[in-house]
């Protein structure tokens, strides 16, 4: 039941996200927000770990692990999503982010040595065809002139980035790095390379006033990213990373249907084969007997 509160936890700060973003677009650069968003976070949980008296000196290795588990989950990750979210309605972003459950069983295969079996290779496979039935207009008819294809390339790279901060976390879990320090210090870092970014492209550095600007920078920062990753990260501590990746199965069916009640989106043939398909193939991913990596 305690795993359970965790995902369902989880899912429901996450999955009003993909919608939220688009509140973050316009007037204020894409990177920029990603940038405030994690500055925000970090801070308040620095204040918070401060008012705890919590320690807070680590050794340069614990940093550079801080810093790559940033750079991945708390920069590129969101970069990618930000920019894909400029092509796509908010939705589909999510519904190519079910693929992290693949990811990241293959992922735990590939630096921790666990051979994914015959089920989790089918069901990969089975994943894979429903992304190809949903975006098959866009995949096989290729269009410079049409920017979607651009926003499902985007928000593959985010995902890759994602299931490899999954990787380094369960790498730091294994090495009794603290939970909370650690979403501080790598939020900072992660919001500082974006800053960095920013820069090296010559992006002002805008903030909106705007009711809707600031409310949902609120909710990004605070509910999105605190309170998600904390529970994300403890189920993923508890169940394994390829299993705590099922909230990425069923997150796109809570976004699209964010999306069909804001957004107007319109079911089409596509979308309505295409998506369980997904779903099944994750299914067959995550219905395995897995051990965590720590025992």
């Amino acid at each position: 039941m305690n795993n359970f509160i965790l995902f369902i936890v989880t899912l429901f700060c996450w999955s009003p996200t993909w919608y939220v973003i688009k509140f973050q677009l316009g007037y204020v650069d894409p990177l920029v927000s990603v940038f405030y968003r994690f500055l925000i976070a970090g801070i308040v949980i620095f204040i918070y770990l401060i008012y705890k008296k919590k320690n807070l000196k680590f050794s340069l290795n614990q940093h550079l692990w801080f810093l790559l588990f940033g750079v991945c989950l708390y920069s590129l990750n969101y970069v990618f999503f930000y920019l894909s979210n400029t092509y796509l309605i908010s939705a589909f972003p999510a519904i190519v982010f079910s693929t992290v459950v693949i990811m990241n069983i293959l992922g735990e295969g590939f630096y921790f040595k666990k051979k994914p079996s015959l089920k989790t290779l089918i069901g990969a496979t089975i994943g894979m065809i429903g992304i190809i039935i949903i975006f098959n207009d866009e995949i096989f008819n290729f269009s410079l002139a049409n920017g979607t294809h651009i926003g499902l390339f985007l928000a593959l790279l985010g995902t890759l980035s994602a299931s490899t901060g999954n990787m380094i976390h369960q790498r730091n879990l294994n090495n009794n790095f603290s939970l909370i320090p650690t979403l501080a210090y790598s939020m900072l870092y992660g919001s500082l390379v974006t800053l960095l970014i920013t820069q090296i492209k010559g992006t002002e550095l805008l903030f909106e006033y705007s009711f809707s600007y600031i409310a949902s920078l609120a909710y990004l920062s605070i509910v999105g990213s605190i309170f998600a990753f904390i529970f994300y990260l403890r189920l993923l501590e508890k169940v394994g990373a390829g299993r705590a990746g099922y909230v990425g199965v069923v997150m796109p069916v809570l976004a699209l249907l964010i999306s069909t009640v804001f957004e107007n989106l319109e079911w089409q043939q596509d979308l309505i084969i295409g998506l369980p398909i997904l779903i099944i193939g994750a299914i067959l991913v995550i219905n395995q007997k897995i051990k965590p990596i720590r025992e």
